[in-house]
């Protein structure tokens, strides 16, 4: 790839095309792309012509930065900026950068309007056969760096992700013209052994190879824009790295995660290597392609090894997980100008969360509105709860709908129900959005069936069950925050799963991203979802919201999950550190009577996650003083209307200030 050192139009622009910029930080705007350097005194000289004002000259400004991590050998330097000649902050208009011989200075220069200010940043990626580009590291601080303006004698050096006050703040990419493949080690029981002399699952170092089409030769990794990472959860050290040479050791209930950004434009086999480790081969498994079906899944592999006399006998098998994650449908409107992915400053109180509004319904003695509906979500914010809990599924339609379970109980219309056996249960993903309003809605409270107001029946609007997302982020008041749990039904420990699903997991979550990022912006807004998967992808779908991975934890309330990533509060601190999550939702069951819960609540702090706390056992005005006390980031209750602090007068975010904060995240 050629780097030139000025990059400039190849026709001369006029002084307001050459330097056209937002008015107001966070406009979208168009882009151009950069050629030849031997345009440059053309183009400054065409420039000027057309300049009115003597102190507001264009000028070639110089930038350098020094990176002081190491670069792979394929890996550049970009810069962007919210100014036609930086790219406009998207990707594909930014500037490559040039190094200099044997330094880890980087640099360039652009042709910019020099009383001028301009917003700009840094980032790292790497460039695939096809041109495309795949972003490695970026400067991720909520505000970025500023050019003032200047005439002459302009230099201007950075460190990569410093700012001047000394914050360091990179992150990764979210994912454009790549997909993401992970191979997940995430069960008790990943190996069936047929021969322990030879494969010892207690004692196995495994590496990934990508094969190229012939499966048998390994793929030029760099030539091909491939990046092999993976992750073993260890506590406080759980980090995406390279392999190396022989692979990562895995044992019994330990999780490790192969995570492979591809190209679109190839899809590679791989090959698992297994060793002992003192270095001894114990065989390997091919992975083919076409057994990547779909968003996720699981595969089984047959590991052989070869013998002497040419034969490849099975020494053990292998169930493997996997996922697919691709880039956000509509990732053109992903860019550079912030992201809050990790923005919650320890400035903020704990704050006090509304569980599905002003609290749970089919119950014994359950709040006057019901749950999950407009109704109930402005009764917590009236009584000052700061943010609200709500949970998505998406129809046979492709609608997100809020309601808490999968399905539902009905029964025809008009017919008379006096037993339980004489309801159905029906899926949310089974039916249309249309059909959904139209069903009556039973539940069985105490041994007595009881019938609720379907959607089309309730001629209060605020009241309705099933209120579409975009129904529910119109109607809140954006000093509301929310946080959008996505349900996905999760296999159980023993066997089974919550619930039958049969839609795509990719297409779930871009109906979701898609209705948040045009509807939903300007406000605070988290993710969450008990689905470690969906939380991986939401993370490296979009740049814009923060993501936390909720757990059940050590829980004597239900049947544990199978992936062991749910099953403890230090393992969801470990994921989320491993794939740069926000933080966690613990259940509070972790904490209560436990002796340890103040110096678990810190660990967290200290990888600078936040912990939102949820569960029955939040649900008194003491069990809420008591995670306060212990560090929690924010508590998750019912009956905001009962349990909310005496003192509180108002809910948090109920200030222009703090709105103010949030317009960074609306793109348009």
């Amino acid at each position: 790839m050629s780097v030139p050192a000025v990059l400039l139009a190849d026709n001369p622009l006029t002084l307001d095309e050459c330097n056209q910029t937002s008015d107001t930080f966070g406009d979208a705007a168009a882009v151009t792309t950069f050629g030849k350097v031997d345009a440059t005194v053309s183009a400054v000289e065409a420039v000027k012509d057309e300049v009115v004002s003597p102190t507001c000259v264009p000028t070639l400004r110089a930038f350098s930065v020094l990176v002081k991590h190491d670069l792979e050998p394929n890996e550049y330097v970009g810069l962007t900026g919210d100014n036609k000649a930086l790219g406009e902050w998207q990707l594909e208009g930014a500037i490559a950068l040039e190094r200099k011989n044997g330094t880890i200075e980087w640099t360039t220069k652009v042709l910019l309007q020099a009383c001028r200010n301009f917003h700009y940043r840094y980032f790292t990626f790497v460039e695939d056969k096809s041109g495309q580009r795949h972003i490695r590291l970026w400067e991720s601080h909520l505000k970025p760096r500023i050019l003032g303006g200047c005439v002459a004698h302009c230099p201007q050096m950075d460190v990569f992700g410093q700012q001047e006050n000394g914050d360091v703040q990179l992150n990764r990419g979210w994912i454009t013209n790549e997909v993401v493949y992970q191979f997940k080690f995430e069960r008790e029981h990943m190996f069936q052994v047929h021969d322990i002399e030879k494969f010892d699952p207690e004692n196995v170092l495994i590496k990934l190879l990508p094969l190229e089409e012939d499966h048998q030769t390994a793929l030029d990794i760099q030539a091909a824009g491939v990046n092999i990472e993976v992750v073993k959860m260890n506590n406080g050290a759980s980090r995406l790295q390279k392999q190396n040479s022989l692979g990562v050791a895995h044992k019994r209930n330990e999780v490790v995660i192969f995570h492979v950004t591809v190209p679109k434009t190839i899809n590679p086999a791989y090959e698992l290597q297994f060793h002992s480790a003192d270095g001894k081969s114990m065989g390997s498994a091919v992975i083919d392609p076409s057994q990547l079906r779909g968003s996720e899944g699981e595969i089984e592999l047959s590991i052989t090894m070869a013998t002497p006399k040419g034969e490849s006998p099975v020494i053990a098998r292998l169930k493997l997980p996997y996922l697919v994650v691709k880039p956000f449908s509509d990732v053109g409107i992903l860019d550079f100008r912030t992201t809050y992915a990790h923005y919650w400053p320890r400035s903020w109180p704990i704050l006090d969360v509304g569980h599905r509004g002003n609290g749970k319904s089919y119950i014994a003695n359950p709040p006057v509105e019901l749950e999950n509906t407009v109704a109930s979500f402005l009764k917590a914010y009236e009584v000052f709860a700061d943010m609200v809990e709500l949970d998505v599924h998406l129809t046979a339609d492709g609608v997100p709908v809020i309601y808490h379970d999968f399905g539902l109980r009905t029964a025809p219309q008009g017919k008379k129900v006096t037993d339980v056996t004489q309801l159905e249960y029906v899926l949310i993903k089974d039916v249309t959005y249309a059909e959904l309003c139209a069903l009556r809605v039973f539940a069985v409270i105490n041994n007595e069936i009881k019938e609720y107001p379907s959607h089309n029946s309730e001629p209060i609007v605020e009241r309705r069950i099933f209120p579409r997302l975009v129904d529910v982020l119109q109607a809140l008041p954006k000093t509301l925050g929310i946080d959008v749990e996505i349900k996905w039904p999760q296999r159980r420990k023993c066997g089974g799963v919550e619930a039958e699903q049969t839609l795509d997991k990719n297409f779930f979550v871009d109906r979701v991203l898609e209705t948040i990022i045009h509807k939903g912006c300007g406000r605070p807004l988290i993710f969450s979802s008990f689905d470690a998967d969906i939380c991986t992808m939401l993370r490296f779908k979009q740049n814009i919201f923060p993501v936390m991975f909720l757990s059940m934890g050590e829980t004597k309330k239900w049947e544990p999950f199978l992936d062991l990533r749910t099953r403890t509060f230090q393992q969801a601190i470990n994921n989320a550190q491993a794939f740069e999550l926000a933080g966690t939702a613990p259940h509070a069951e972790d904490f209560i009577d436990n002796e340890n819960a103040a110096a678990m609540m810190s660990k967290a702090r200290s990888l600078g996650q936040i912990a939102l706390v949820w569960g029955d056992d939040c649900n008194s005005k003491e069990a809420v003083k008591y995670f306060q006390k212990i560090g929690a980031t924010a508590t998750c209750y019912d009956r905001s209307d009962l349990y909310m602090p005496e003192n509180k007068s108002r809910s948090f975010f109920n200030s222009s200030l703090s709105l103010d904060e949030f317009q960074g995240q609306c793109r348009q």
